[in-house]
C-alpha cells in the first residue's frame, strides 16, 4: 500500500464516530503518559540537574566569636638574690593582675580580642618562647630603677634596697603585657588603617621570596659594578633566615641589572649632590622598566635594591623632610621591599670595573635586615619601649634594650612575631570560615563537594589544636614547652591555609554563573515538546469528564421528572 493510500485511512478513521473502547485507550494512554512523566520525568530530572551541596558545620564555625578572647600564657620566672616565699610569689602575681586589668578597661573592645594569661613563678625560665627571666637585683647606688632588657628571654632589674619586689615586678610585668595586647589591637584591619607601621607589613605566608636586585643605572658613561652577593648573604643574613625558619620560610635569588634607565623621578642636585626628597620616594622604582620577575610565582615576593646612579649623579642622599641628609642611604617601600643607594667612590672613573666585596656588603645587608623587620612585622621596642607609656617614670627610671646584632631579631621578638602571626592566622582561619558558611548559605546553586567539607573540617580540628596547645603550656613539663607555642602556631597556620583553599576551591564557583535563566533555555527544547501533548491531553480529558457529567445530569433531571409525571 501506497503511503498515500495509508495516510488517507487514518485520518478517515479519525473522522469517523469514537466509539467507547476507543475513547477509553486514548485516555488510559494519556493518564499512562501523565503518570510516566510525573514519576520518571520529574525524578529524573531533579536528579540530573540537582547541585550536590556537603553539609557544612556551621555551628561549629560560628562558635567562634570576637566575644571569646583568645588567651595566651606568658610565664614570667622571678629570681633574687634572696629565694621568694609563695605567699611573695602570690602577691605579685595579684598586684600584676590588678594593673593589667586596670589598663585592659580603657582599651576600645577591638576585633577577636586576646588576652594574655600571666603566671608569676619563683626561678629561672626555660629556653622556649613564652618563658621569660626577671633577675632582680639591690643596688645600693641607686634610688630608683632600672631595666635591662637581653637579646635573650630575660630582663635585669636593678633597684635601691627600699623598693620591695613585690611594688616593682608588678609594674614591669604589666607593662609588658599591656604593651603587646595594645600592638595586638593596633594590627586589626580596622586599626592598621591608622597605623603606619602595620600598613608597611605584608601578610603572613609560609614563605616568601627574597629577590636582591644589584641596579646599575648606566654602566656605558659609569662603572661596571659587581657584588659578592652570596657570601655577604651566608655571612650576614643567614643568622636571621635561620632564626626565624620555625615561623616562615625565606628563599633568597640575585640578579644584577646593567642598562637600567634612570628612575621615574630626577633628583635635585646642589653643592654636587644629589638627594632625593621624601615626596620621590614612593616613586622612586620604575616597576615597567625594571625587571624584578621572581622565579617562585606563589610565594609573596620582596624585593631589596642595590641601586647605583651614574657617576654625575653621585654622590646620592636621601634627604629628611628639613632638607638634610639622612645617616641612612635607605629607604623602605610598603609592602613590596626596600631600596639602597651606593655611592661608590670618588676616584671612580667611566668604564671602571667596581666590585662590592662582602666586607663593603656590610653595610648595606644591615639595611636590608631592618627593612626585612619592618616588612614582616617585627615591632621595634619589644617588649618594651624606651619611652614606654605603660610605665610609670617615678619607679623606673631607665630602659635598655641590647640588639640581637648577631641574628637581628632577639628571642623577645621572635616570641612576639609568632604569637602575631599566630593571632593573625586564627582570625584570617575563623573570618574565612564563616565568609565560606554565609556564601554558601546565600548561593543556593553552589556546589560544595566532600572535599571541601573535608577542607573545613580539618581547619576547624586545627584551630581547636591550637587552642588546646597554648592551654598545654600552663601544665606541661619544661621539655615540652617549646612544642606547644611551636604547636599552637603550625596548627594556627595550617588552619588559615585549609580555610582559604576550601573558600577558593574551583569547584564551588562551578554554578555561580549559571543562573535559572540558563537552564529554561536549556531544558525547555527537551521537555516542551512532551509537555504540549501530555498538556492537550489532560484537557480534553477534562472537558470530556465535563461533557459526561452534564449528560449525565441531563438524564438524571429527564428521569426525574418522567417519574413526576407518572
Amino acid at each position: 500500500m501506497a503511503l498515500g493510500e495509508k495516510l488517507r485511512a487514518l485520518f478517515a478513521r479519525r473522522r469517523q464516530p469514537k466509539t467507547v473502547i476507543s475513547m477509553h485507550r486514548e485516555r488510559q494512554v494519556a493518564v499512562f503518559s501523565i503518570l510516566l512523566l510525573l514519576l520518571v520525568g520529574l525524578p529524573l530530572w531533579w536528579t540530573t540537574t540537582r547541585v550536590y551541596r556537603a553539609d557544612l558545620p556551621a555551628d561549629k564555625v560560628n562558635h567562634f566569636v570576637p566575644e571569646n578572647a583568645l588567651e595566651i600564657p606568658l610565664i614570667f620566672y622571678i629570681d633574687t638574690e634572696n629565694l621568694l616565699s609563695t605567699d611573695k610569689v602570690q602577691l605579685i602575681q595579684a598586684n600584676t593582675q590588678a594593673l593589667v586589668d586596670a589598663e585592659r578597661a580603657s582599651f576600645a573592645a577591638g576585633e577577636w580580642r586576646v588576652r594574655y594569661l600571666v603566671d608569676v613563678r619563683a626561678g629561672n625560665a626555660p629556653d622556649a618562647p613564652g618563658h621569660y627571666t626577671l633577675f632582680l637585683r639591690a643596688d645600693a647606688a641607686t634610688t630608683a630603677a632600672s631595666i635591662n632588657i637581653g637579646s635573650d628571654r630575660s630582663a635585669t632589674i636593678s633597684t635601691a634596697r627600699s623598693i620591695m619586689a613585690e611594688d616593682i615586678l608588678p609594674e614591669l610585668i604589666s607593662s609588658i603585657v599591656v604593651n603587646e595586647e595594645q600592638a595586638v589591637r593596633d594590627n586589626v584591619p580596622k586599626a592598621r588603617k591608622k597605623s603606619q607601621s602595620s600598613h608597611a607589613a605584608v601578610n603572613y605566608a609560609p614563605e616568601y621570596a627574597l629577590t636582591f636586585t644589584l641596579l646599575n643605572e648606566d654602566p656605558v658613561n659609569g662603572a661596571v659594578v659587581d657584588w659578592d652577593i652570596e657570601q655577604a648573604v651566608d655571612v650576614y643574613l643567614k643568622p636571621f633566615v635561620d632564626k626565624i625558619s620555625p615561623l616562615t620560610k625565606l628563599s633568597l635569588t640575585s640578579q644584577v641589572l646593567h642598562h637600567a634607565g634612570p628612575p621615574p623621578v630626577v633628583p635635585l642636585r646642589a653643592n654636587n649632590q644629589s638627594y632625593l626628597t621624601p615626596e620621590m620616594l614612593p616613586h622612586f622604582v620604575n616597576s615597567p622598566s625594571w625587571n624584578f620577575a621572581s622565579i617562585d610565582p606563589i610565594s609573596p615576593m620582596l624585593n631589596f635594591i642595590l641601586f647605583v646612579p651614574t657617576l654625575t649623579s653621585q654622590p646620592m642622599h636621601i634627604a629628611d623632610k628639613k632638607g638634610d641628609a639622612q645617616r641612612t642611604e635607605a629607604f623602605l617601600v610598603s609592602q613590596w621591599g626596600g631600596v639602597a643607594i651606593a655611592n661608590l667612590p670618588d676616584t671612580t672613573r667611566p668604564g671602571d670595573k667596581v666590585k662590592l666585596s662582602q666586607a663593603n656588603m656590610q653595610k648595606y645587608i644591615g639595611y636590608y635586615i631592618s627593612q626585612l623587620r619592618r616588612l614582616i612585622g617585627i615591632r621595634s621596642g619589644t617588649p618594651l619601649s624606651t619611652h614606654n607609656s605603660h610605665t610609670r617614670k617615678s619607679t623606673i627610671s631607665r630602659i635598655d634594650t641590647h640588639l640581637a646584632t648577631e641574628t637581628g631579631i632577639s628571642d623577645w621578638e621572635f616570641d612576639a612575631l609568632l604569637r602575631q602571626w599566630l593571632i593573625h592566622n586564627r582570625r584570617t582561619a575563623i573570618t574565612t570560615l564563616q565568609s565560606l558558611v554565609r556564601l554558601v548559605n546565600s548561593l543556593q546553586n553552589m556546589v560544595v563537594m566532600d572535599e571541601i567539607k573535608a577542607q573545613v573540617d580539618k581547619s576547624l580540628d586545627a584551630l581547636y589544636k591550637a587552642e588546646q596547645a597554648l592551654t598545654d603550656v600552663l601544665s606541661s613539663n619544661p621539655s615540652e614547652f617549646h612544642h606547644c607555642y611551636q604547636d599552637a602556631f603550625d596548627n594556627a597556620a595550617v588552619a588559615a591555609a585549609l580555610a582559604e583553599a576550601a573558600f577558593f576551591d574551583p569547584s564551588m564557583v562551578s554554578m555561580l554563573y549559571f543562573p535559572d535563566q540558563h537552564k529554561y533555555a536549556i531544558y525547555m527544547p527537551f521537555f516542551l515538546p512532551v509537555t504540549i501533548p501530555v498538556l492537550a491531553a489532560i484537557k480534553r480529558i477534562i472537558s470530556e469528564r465535563r461533557r459526561n457529567s452534564a449528560i449525565v445530569a441531563d438524564a438524571n433531571a429527564g428521569d426525574h421528572v418522567a417519574k413526576k409525571s407518572n
